[in-house]
């Protein structure tokens, strides 16, 4: 049930609603994380989120079903006293949406724009949208930490959690950076990028990344540091073995050593 849209596919009856929702999929993904809860797909308020080549930023496709208020994505960093950044935000739906198999295949056949009368609150600690009318559909936007970083934070009450890795990036090193909790699946999807999938998280989600090449980078550097330890031994060990043969010389009343009995 998970589906991509780059270019708009359905009809309005709007001009301009149809190239706004045009421009919007082409830069996001519309996709939409069902996932199979004990072998059965399941819909559920899920989150999408799109990890950015930098690092820099995440875009998020968050499902929402009859909610006034939804929780936003928090910064995770140790020293973040500055608010996040929201942007582009957007509200997507279709007609007569439901939160059921055929109301998601209409969402992404046929997505439309809707505006919505919204505040945005609680942005240092505790982000929230919230809407003067109850809203169904899904909620896209763009997360940007004030501090950047190397992990993705996930803890705005989504049901079930998919974070998508750009190419290049990856997880998974007890030593560099790990998934916490272990996610239900560890997939590679048609574009070559690493998706993690949570069907039904308890907790919050940790994801910590890095570079493709960061261990091969990680056991030239630990390589060299032994290659430095075994050159210092050796140096150290070769002094005590010519200090030796010092005094072991025969004492020739001109060398001042006498030698060893």
């Amino acid at each position: 049930m998970s589906g991509c849209l780059s270019a708009f596919t359905g009809e309005t009856n709007n001009a301009a609603e149809a190239e706004d929702i045009a421009g919007v999929l082409d830069i996001y993904e519309l996709n939409i994380f069902v996932p199979t809860v004990k072998g059965v797909e399941k819909i559920v308020e899920s989150g999408t989120y799109f990890v950015d080549s930098d690092s820099s930023a995440v875009q998020v496709i968050r499902l929402v079903n009859d909610q006034k208020e939804v929780s936003l994505l928090k910064d995770s960093g140790l020293f973040s006293f500055e608010a996040p950044e929201f942007t582009e935000i957007y509200f997507i739906t279709a007609e007569n949406f439901t939160m059921t198999e055929d109301g998601i295949a209409v969402l992404l056949e046929n997505p439309a724009m809707t505006d919505l009368a919204y505040t945005l609150e609680g942005v240092k600690r505790s982000p929230t949208i919230k809407f003067e009318e109850n809203f169904t559909g899904v909620l896209v936007y763009t997360f940007r930490p004030h501090m950047g970083g190397t992990s993705i934070y996930v803890n705005d009450g989504a049901d079930a959690i998919q974070i998508i890795l750009p190419d290049g990036l990856t997880t998974g090193s007890r030593i560099i950076g790990t998934a916490s909790p272990t996610p239900d699946s560890f997939e590679e999807d048609e574009n070559g990028r690493d998706v993690l999938k949570w069907n039904s998280p308890m907790s919050s989600v940790n994801v910590k990344y890095y570079s493709e090449n960061a261990p091969f980078y990680l056991l030239i550097s630990f390589s060299a540091l032994v290659g430095a330890i075994i050159a210092v031994f050796l140096w150290y060990r070769y002094q005590i073995k010519k200090l030796h043969k010092i005094t072991n010389l025969i004492d020739d009343e001109k060398s001042g050593f006498r030698k060893q009995q």
